[in-house]
């Protein structure tokens, strides 16, 4: 049986789904880059986070939070949790990601997650989220006693 490569969703068709999801989604495809800025609020007890996406085909997507300018740390903590280097969101598993998914149904909603778990995890300090322990040097990998 043949198998049929996908193909990369088109960055103006990205962009389009982003804003049509997020009204209030600001971004462009300039150079053959998608660049977005975006509202999230995690709950509705959560801060809004701005965060901008930028997505290039054949990498894979790249969300900061840019405001606040610096995520807050717990206080035991000497780093933020499931971040790759430039504060840059660690979203999911090496391949979940394909280029033929939609940001929109995709990043944006991990992102969300991301941010979730973040605030639970300056309560509580530890990452509630699961994922790999990467780039956690320095962060609070505390465990309180289930038992108790």
């Amino acid at each position: 049986m043949v198998s049929i490569p996908t193909r990369a969703v088109n960055l103006t068709r990205q962009l389009v789904v982003i804003t049509t999801v997020l009204p209030d989604a600001e971004g462009a495809v300039r150079g053959g880059e998608l660049t977005c800025t975006v509202r999230l609020e995690p709950s509705p007890a959560s801060r809004t986070y701005t965060v901008r996406l930028t997505y290039r085909h054949g990498l894979r997507p790249k969300v900061t939070v840019i405001d606040p300018p610096v995520l807050e740390l717990h206080p035991e903590a000497e780093a933020l949790p499931h971040v790759y280097p430039g504060d840059e969101l660690c979203l999911y598993y090496p391949g979940e990601w394909k280029h033929h998914m939609l940001l929109a149904t995709t990043i944006l909603p991990w992102t969300t997650e991301w941010l979730l778990h973040y605030e639970l995890w300056l309560i509580i300090g530890y990452w509630a989220g699961g994922g790999d322990t990467h780039a956690t040097e320095g962060a609070v990998h505390y465990r309180p006693n289930r038992g108790a």
